[in-house]
């Protein structure tokens, strides 16, 4: 006599699948979360570069000063015209993400018009740090400005 052949899943093999998804989905949490860390503190310095970017090609552009100006183990900082600093609203870095050293001279880097050379903060490094303890480095080199993200 012919016996059957048992359709559908026995539970052990039900319970060995759920323990395999259950491992790989904990290595992917894992992974993801370090990836999400990591996005944060790298979308902070493409931020604070930009803003320096910018401010330099406004000082050219406008013939006027501008300043961008953090203050350490904050994660807020103003950007614009110089003489009108201290009246702009803050700006602030992605959450989790801190200022945690500036240049000397309170952080504070100006460029100066018409041409956008750096008169204050040259060779300065503004140093973020971000979820995780990740560290970057926003480097402001020399006179001209040019503005560097490294690892540290």
């Amino acid at each position: 006599m012919k016996r059957p052949s048992p359709k559908g899943v026995s539970l052990v093999e039900f319970l060995i699948v759920l323990a395999v998804l259950g491992i790989l989905l904990g290595v992917g949490f894992v992974s993801l979360r370090s990836y999400q860390e990591s996005l944060a503190i790298r979308e902070a310095a493409t931020q604070v570069a930009t803003e320096l970017l910018n401010i330099r090609q406004q000082a050219r552009r406008q013939s006027v000063n501008f300043s961008f100006q953090a203050s350490a183990n904050t994660n807020t900082y103003r950007v614009g015209r110089t003489t009108d600093l201290a009246s702009l609203p803050s700006k602030s870095l992605p959450r989790g993400v801190i200022f945690q050293s500036v240049p000397s001279g309170g952080g504070t880097v100006r460029f100066d018009a018409p041409y956008g050379i750096v008169n204050s903060g040259a060779n300065g490094s503004y140093v973020l740090r971000g979820p995780g303890n990740r560290v970057l480095n926003v480097n402001i080199v020399g006179r001209t400005g040019k503005v560097v993200v490294r690892a540290p």
